[in-house]
């Protein structure tokens, strides 16, 4: 069986749209897309995709798609953190049936041996991360059965053997860091092969600062130098305080 994995798309149309074409000369058997698919500048567009494949592909639930979905679901309140401002934002993008449809991933998907989480076993926010001590990662995955693991989150891609394990991510395809391109997975039988998609980066900035959300500026310049150290606004939030490396 050939499997594709796509992770942390994060409202990059363009570069989901490379990803999706690659995927499709490859003539894999499944798609997992494992979670935030929509936080990003242009989440309606990525949606209306990821949507129109709900029946073919299998989704698991990434920590932005569970917190859009919760904020979505609660009475209107104060924003306090950017994290919330552009929940809101892609809240009034999609429709309901779209948000109820985000809502309803689930935390991990099973494909014979292999085991697709977004962040850990135990958590979609915590982080497994290239220089994560192994100590650490043991306690997280000590009680997983399949012998390989994948998840995304740290939107870096890796290998590593931890406790007869192999931990794999994935990469992001939309916000990708230490990349010159959009990164996904492929299982061919045994083999996994982490995957780069070129696309045109520069054409997918400027389409995100078309877009009306709010810190495009920050997720267009990131697009464009492929590492969140250098916007401080994505890096206090989305990288230093959850998946530093």
């Amino acid at each position: 069986m050939k499997i594709a994995a796509i992770y942390d798309i994060h409202g990059n149309f363009r570069a989901l749209e490379a990803v999706l074409q690659a995927i499709e000369k490859e003539k894999v058997d499944k798609v997992i897309v494992g979670g935030d698919i929509a936080w990003g500048p242009q989440p309606k567009q990525v949606v209306e995709r990821l949507y129109a494949k709900k029946d073919e592909y299998h989704f698991v639930m990434g920590n932005s798609d569970r917190e859009i979905y919760e904020q979505y679901k609660l009475p209107p309140q104060a924003i306090h953190t950017m994290a919330e401002e552009v929940n809101q934002w892609c809240i009034e993008q999609l429709s309901d049936e779209q948000l109820e449809w985000l809502g309803s991933f689930r935390f991990s998907h099973v494909e014979e041996d292999v085991l697709f989480v977004h962040g850990s076993p135990r958590s979609d926010v915590e982080a497994i991360r290239i220089d994560t001590p192994a100590k650490e990662i043991e306690k997280m995955i000590s009680n997983t059965k399949q012998s390989t693991i994948v998840c995304g989150h740290t939107h870096i891609q890796f290998k590593r053997m931890i406790a007869s394990k192999n931990i794999i991510n994935t990469g992001s395809v939309g916000l990708q860091s230490r990349s010159r391109g959009a990164c996904w997975l492929c299982i061919n039988s045994k083999e996994i092969e982490l995957r780069m998609t070129e696309y045109d980066v520069e054409r997918a900035a400027e389409e995100l600062l078309q877009e009306n959300a709010p810190y495009k500026e920050e997720f267009a310049a990131h697009v464009r130098t492929l590492h969140f150290r250098d916007h401080k606004k994505l890096s206090a939030y989305y990288y230093l305080d959850r998946i530093t490396v």
